[in-house]
């Protein structure tokens, strides 16, 4: 029985982890086709498209991109950090309705959220506001629930006897701030801080209402350019995107990320 058990497992994984790999996969071949037509060819490929990835029409979308990801992944990781730590550390009162107000927003489909802060801007004669300004703020308030909850994870599990231990042997809020709770609480930081920059980076429900011409983030430049044709090149471009987020993941890992924060623990 537990053989069995077993097995159909470890069939339910492989399935899952195909359902997922696949499209991928089929967006990596399409990067190599050997012709302008997107193809399949595995006997035939070349790379001649990613040298696309150079052009004017992508670099800017993509600088843009990563310019609103870091400061969002900055702010709201700052703010979700300093939330989660009155919440769960200092036990504010009313932190648990607190604490539902800051997480609403993952209840709120991106779309509706989008075209309400356009009719908000609009309504207080703020239209000044979109693009840079809107997105960075739409981002930040989309983000900061997913910053809170894993500070929040990470600030559960941490033993306050050390915070207690270091109050103890003389040191002021601040350094035990600094050299006690912000170092064993960094895995799930960093965690937070990591989804805040892929979710901001990749976004494009809320982006689509907030964008200006010029001002095009990297995603809606792809469906911009999906309307009109579907070549190899656009494939590179998302092939490109999606090993930049695997290497921004990685570098979040190495500096002590999800790893840690799976076991509920610091590196």
């Amino acid at each position: 029985m537990t053989k069995v058990i077993a097995i159909s497992f470890w069939a339910a994984l492989t399935l899952i982890l195909a359902f997922i790999a696949l499209p991928l996969l089929v967006v990596v071949a399409a990067s190599v086709s050997p012709t302008s037509a997107v193809t399949f060819r595995p006997w035939e490929w070349t790379l001649v498209w990613y040298g696309g990835l150079f052009e004017e029409r992508w670099v800017q979308p993509f600088l843009l991109s990563v310019q609103i990801a870091v400061i969002v992944a900055a702010i709201s990781g700052a703010l979700g950090t300093l939330a989660a730590f009155a919440l769960v550390h200092e036990r504010i009162p009313g932190s648990s309705v607190i604490m539902a107000a800051l997480l609403s927003p993952l209840s709120v489909p991106q779309i509706v959220k989008g075209v309400a802060i356009v009719l908000f801007l609009s309504i207080i004669g703020l239209q000044n506001m979109l693009g840079m300004p809107a997105l960075i703020t739409a981002h930040i308030v989309l983000a900061l629930p997913f910053v809170m909850r894993m500070a929040a994870g990470a600030l559960a599990n941490f033993d306050e006897n050390l915070d207690r231990a270091a109050q103890i042997l003389g040191a002021s809020r601040r350094q035990r701030m600094l050299y006690v709770v912000l170092p064993l609480i960094k895995p799930g930081v960093l965690s937070g801080v990591t989804f805040a920059f892929i979710i901001s980076f990749n976004n494009i429900p809320l982006s689509v209402f907030l964008v200006r011409p010029g001002d095009t983030t990297l995603p809606i430049a792809v469906i911009n350019h999906l309307e009109y044709s579907l070549d190899p090149v656009m494939a590179a471009v998302n092939v490109a995107s999606m090993i930049f987020v695997l290497i921004v993941i990685l570098a979040f890992e190495k500096l002590g990320g999800f790893s840690a924060q799976l076991h509920g623990g610091s590196k």
